[in-house]
């Protein structure tokens, strides 16, 4: 799994919408779009490992 499916079963599962893990990750909700767009797009955007190790720490999903 990558880090893009990782983070849309996150916010699935807890039920968070862009903007709630844009606040959680400190960064802009435009930030969170690009992340979860398509390869294929043209603003397309890889999440940084970081970003999923520090909101599964937030959100104590990590074991």
């Amino acid at each position: 799994m990558n880090n893009r499916e990782r983070l849309m079963e996150i916010m699935a599962d807890r039920e968070l919408d862009r903007l709630q893990v844009a606040e959680l990750l400190k960064v802009k909700r435009a930030e969170v779009d690009n992340w979860l767009l398509s390869h294929e797009s043209r603003n397309h955007k890889d999440i940084p490992d970081m970003a999923i190790e520090l909101l599964e720490l937030k959100l104590d999903l990590k074991e």
